[in-house]
């Protein structure tokens, strides 16, 4: 599975685009479940997590971009007949460097066979990597929904100005 990703990422960011030759992963999570999302302190970075291989619970911290990134790749993979319409009403954050090396700004999701999905995030040069089943990767998609468009995807303000 490993070797598969890892071709996978020297033929798609070969050149130089994200990077010249890939890192080794150095947090593989594998199969993962009970996958959670939620807003950090900032505007800026949100927490995903969920239970991996063995039992073992995991944390990443991304930036904004890179989970409207993973989001909208979602998106395409799961919801094909609908995405141009989604993608193209939602609302998208500036690149934002984080202050921390730690805080992943970039991911890639690909379908890694007819039932599964493979998520992977770069912190800097490092990578980290987390197979979702079909049904996980729809709860992922709706997290993140819900996380970076709580009123809709065009961004709308909810609170409602008073005229006197």
């Amino acid at each position: 599975m490993v070797d598969r990703v890892e071709q996978f990422a020297r033929e798609k960011y070969q050149g130089g685009t994200m990077m010249s030759e890939p890192s080794e992963y150095k947090y593989q999570y594998g199969r993962s479940t009970d996958l959670f999302v939620s807003r950090e302190g900032s505007d800026h970075t949100l927490v995903v997590g969920g239970i991996g291989h063995g039992a073992q619970r995991w944390v990443q911290v991304l930036t904004r971009r890179a989970a409207q990134v993973m989001w909208f790749k979602l998106t395409v993979l799961l919801y094909p007949d609908k995405a141009d319409m989604v993608t193209g009403m939602a609302v998208t954050a500036p690149l934002h460097m984080p202050d921390e090396e730690t805080v992943t700004t970039h991911m890639d999701v690909f379908r890694s066979n007819e039932a599964e999905y493979t998520l992977v995030g770069w912190i800097d040069r490092t990578h980290w990597m987390v197979v979702l089943t079909e049904l996980d990767a729809r709860r992922l998609w709706a997290a993140l929904d819900l996380v970076l468009y709580p009123v809709g995807w065009e961004g709308r303000d909810t609170r409602s100005s008073k005229v006197i």
